[in-house]
């Protein structure tokens, strides 16, 4: 990450018309999504990373100096003056570079904490940015002024942390700073999460509900795709028309039915599963091949390693990965392996309660569109309580307070879900209030944009301030796109946020206080769901 760092301090003070920019842009979003948790796993691409990175690096430099005859701003202190070829002395070098080496040298734990939270973003806002311009070059969704302004913006913040995560931090002020440039990107993410979700409609139509069932068709090869890349699914489909393959969604990738353009093939059949931590299990139970796109890659065993192919960031050592989404070995595979069974999804899901279909597909157009019907509901007092519950699913036994969360949840209300944290929550028939879904899924992580706008609009509909809505946010955390979408969240001064399950490492008790007294961010109370309910219905 340093090395991504330095390219941002550069790109920031060569502005955006330089020779290197769009390679900049490239390199760095692409090896930045590559470091969150459970991407890639596969020790040659990051250094294939670092020696790209290394060589942009010094062209980088040259071109600073040449144009203006000054040198480049001082590089992160444990930047690596020549970049190591060998494998054990990359390791070695890395070492200067790690979290406890960095926390030493920044000497203050609730600084270095924010510092953290604030890389932590910023990694969370490259993934959705990755997405976004995957998605671009075919539809025209959103203007080059808005590309540079969000790569600068990018930049500065990324040379910002370049010096702030790696030099002593003493200096009056520096606290209030680095909370300052979390802010700066949670309001960077809003917008890039506005780009993507404007690339998703222009490439693939406005999503609108529709039921999918999570039942396998006999008798046919399959292919599961799972992660979040709806454009990859996109190319798939297009390469398995008319081969006789069926082809299943899994985890994150489930919002993909509410596409118009995803849902005409006739062969994406429904969703198998539930969510990324569960896939061991589940994959094992897949009878066909398996695509993982983005992140929520688990090491994967023997029992379905061979039938597994990555795209994208995403990779893994012995794991063939899909070049220029060329998928011929994966259909091959596909065609050579057994049908699928119905009795698949009940073996993967341990013959849980999951319902045999799932309602989808509720972006902010589709919930705007009755929204006359919402905002008649909270005036007649037949809508109370809007709740927010969702986020980055985990294995913690304490996560089961999400479930029981929207359990507690009154009956004149609804549950906005998104992330795989929906999969706590589309177990149960939450039934309907005012004729409206109680359970309403927006969507994947990043669509915490929609729940955003249409807080926003039903804000503006009833003539009062968002934080004077009935709305409630219980956010569950894993990585680092949660982090950008909290930031966002606090950005936009969202009130009595509940993270869990349990508070991130890097919000120490003093950045605790800081961030209660001022947004009123605090932790779920695992096993006491009871009491939280009770408070956020007062509005706590």
């Amino acid at each position: 990450m340093l090395y991504n760092l330095r390219l941002c301090q550069l790109a920031h003070q060569l502005g955006p018309i330089n020779d290197y920019e769009e390679s900049c842009r490239r390199l760095v979003l692409e090896s930045t999504f590559a470091t969150l948790t459970n991407v890639n796993f596969d020790d040659e691409r990051f250094q294939d990373y670092l020696k790209n990175a290394a060589a942009l690096v010094s062209d980088m430099e040259n071109a600073l100096t040449k144009r203006s005859g000054v040198n480049a701003p001082p590089a992160p202190s444990a930047l690596p003056k020549e970049l190591p070829k060998e494998k054990k002395k990359l390791l070695l070098a890395a070492g200067p570079a790690g979290l406890l080496a960095r926390s030493a040298q920044v000497s203050n734990d609730d600084l270095f904490g924010v510092v953290e939270m604030c890389t932590y973003g910023l990694k969370g806002v490259a993934a959705y940015l990755f997405h976004a311009e995957e998605l671009k070059p075919s539809k025209a969704a959103y203007s080059e002024a808005d590309r540079t302004e969000v790569y600068q913006e990018f930049f500065r913040i990324g040379s910002y942390l370049a010096q702030a995560g790696s030099s002593p931090g003493q200096s009056e002020g520096a606290l209030d700073r680095a909370l300052s440039e979390c802010l700066a990107v949670g309001a960077l993410n809003l917008k890039v999460m506005g780009m993507l979700d404007a690339a998703h409609c222009s490439a693939l139509g406005t999503p609108s509900p529709t039921v999918v069932p999570t039942t396998c068709i006999e008798s046919e090869p399959a292919i599961l795709v799972s992660g979040h890349d709806l454009g990859v699914l996109h190319e798939l489909l297009l390469q398995t028309q008319g081969r006789g393959i069926g082809v299943y969604t899994h985890g994150e990738m489930l919002p993909a039915h509410g596409y118009p353009r995803l849902r005409e093939f006739q062969h994406l059949r429904g969703h198998f599963g539930t969510h990324w931590g569960n896939q061991l299990h589940e994959f094992k139970h897949f009878p066909g091949a398996i695509l993982m796109t983005s992140n929520c890659l688990r090491p994967p065993t023997q029992k379905y390693k061979d039938r597994l192919w990555t795209s994208g960031p995403v990779g893994f050592h012995s794991v063939a990965p899909i070049s220029d989404n060329n998928f011929t070995p994966l259909i091959e595979k596909a065609l050579s392996l057994p049908p699928i069974e119905k009795r698949s999804s009940t073996l993967a899901t341990r013959g849980s309660s999951q319902l045999s279909s799932l309602l989808v597909g509720f972006g902010h157009g589709a919930i705007l569109n009755v929204a006359d019907q919402v905002v008649s509901a909270i005036k007649s007092k037949q809508l109370k309580n809007i709740f927010v519950i969702g986020g980055c699913d985990g294995t913690e036994s304490t996560r089961s307070y999400y479930t029981d969360l929207a359990a507690e949840a009154p009956q004149e209300s609804i549950i906005l879900t998104l992330g795989c944290g929906k999969f706590r929550l589309n177990g149960e028939d939450h039934g309907t209030v005012a004729g409206l879904p109680r359970l309403i899924d927006v969507g994947q992580c990043n669509d915490a944009y929609s729940a955003i706008i249409v807080a926003m609009k039903l804000a503006e509909a009833l003539q009062c301030d968002v934080h004077d809505l009935p709305l409630h946010f219980a956010v569950s955390w894993f990585e680092q796109k949660a982090v950008a979408v909290l930031l966002t969240l606090l950005h936009l001064e969202l009130k009595n946020i509940r993270v869990g399950p349990a508070l991130p490492a890097f919000i120490t008790p003093n950045v605790l206080e800081v961030l209660n007294t001022k947004f009123g961010l605090q932790g779920i109370s695992a096993g006491h769901e009871d009491s939280d309910m009770s408070a956020m219905l007062q509005g706590q």
